[in-house]
């Protein structure tokens, strides 16, 4: 039978790829937590929203006695 050797030398590539993998992770951390806590483009504009509903009151207390109310008759 042959010996085989095999010999696998690190490669200088895969300690570079993995810095540049974890700058690229860093940067879209930090535009995505711009966004999310700074407010993103707006530069913290509020609006303002008022939601008025025509008919709307408070709801009536219930009768004193409790339960369901009867039907008309």
């Amino acid at each position: 039978m042959a010996d085989v050797q095999i010999s696998n030398t690190p490669g200088t590539d895969r300690g570079s790829s993995s810095w540049v993998w974890a700058i690229v992770v860093l940067v879209l951390l930090a535009v995505v937590a711009y966004f999310v806590f700074g407010g993103g483009m707006g530069g913290g504009d509020s609006t303002d929203i008022d939601i008025n509903t025509p008919g709307a009151g408070t709801p009536s207390t219930p009768p004193a006695g409790g339960g369901a109310t009867p039907p008309p008759n």
